[in-house]
């Protein structure tokens, strides 16, 4: 049977009993447990190099939880949250799908740290800037930048709230940003959601046309009898990268919250 943990437990505990991988696919990666995965090169192709790679002569490698997690990582850039199993990920690394459950308890584990992996892209390098417009801007900037370059974490954030280290630092930092504007915590507080659920509506949105071209096929052949007014906006946007209103969106929306919750003080 699996060893599943009742707990999930965030940094790989010392000592942690490594098993056999074999081949390339199991390299070790720079750095810790946690910042590993970062180092292993997965934005580099998704496919399952290692897969068949384990025959006579290959090299054998520790498998670790760190190691686990960047090839989860490098599956679900490539092909998605739903392309990611235990056994899948087995086979990249070239190991046999029980020996993963001594580091990795089930899929939702290791999903929860995938995204805790991940979540340290999204935070903004130190100093933040101490404007606080300035400061909003560059998180929601990095956030956006990590879920259009990771869209499995678009859907993995309904998975359930598994709250890991890295997100916490994101959360510390945010609530850092708006502390700047000195105003109600709660006050605070919505304009911090006011912003991040709204950069995550748009690289949704983003992600959704930039993967669906039939989509945006249909709406350049809507009918201009039908749809006059969409026919004379869609023509302008045929073409454009379709993060282009990022900035302009972002813009009305800060001087939303400063209006909403500066001048009125």
């Amino acid at each position: 049977m699996p060893n599943r943990a009742s707990e999930l437990v965030w940094d790989e505990p010392a000592g942690a009993p490594a098993s056999a991988g074999t081949g390339a696919a199991a390299r070790t990666p720079a750095g810790g447990a946690t910042g590993g995965a970062r180092a292993s090169g997965r934005r580099g192709g998704g496919g399952d190099s290692g897969r068949g790679a384990g025959g006579r002569g290959a090299e054998r490698v520790a498998l670790t939880r760190a190691r686990i997690v960047a090839s989860a990582i490098e599956i679900a850039d490539a092909e998605g949250l739903d392309a990611v199993s235990i056994r899948r990920v087995a086979a990249r690394l070239n190991a046999r799908p029980m020996s993963l459950y001594t580091h990795i308890a089930s899929k939702d584990d290791l999903v929860a740290l995938m995204l805790n992996e991940i979540s340290a892209e999204l935070i903004v390098p130190e100093p933040l800037p101490s404007d606080w417009r300035a400061a909003l801007r560059a998180i929601a900037e990095q956030a956006f930048a990590g879920y259009v370059a990771h869209p499995w974490m678009l859907s993995a954030f309904g998975r359930g709230p598994r709250v890991g280290p890295n997100q916490l630092r994101r959360g510390e930092q945010s609530a850092a940003a708006v502390a700047g504007l000195g105003i109600d915590p709660a006050d605070a507080w919505t304009a911090l959601r006011i912003v991040h659920e709204w950069t995550m509506g748009h690289a949704l949105h983003v992600v959704t046309l930039r993967e669906d071209a039939e989509l945006e096929r249909q709406l350049s052949d809507a009918d201009p009898g039908d749809f006059p007014q969409m026919a004379k906006v869609f023509p302008a946007l045929r073409g454009r990268p379709h993060d282009t209103s990022f900035d302009a969106a972002l813009d009305v929306l800060l001087d939303g919250i400063e209006r909403r919750f500066l001048e009125r003080r």
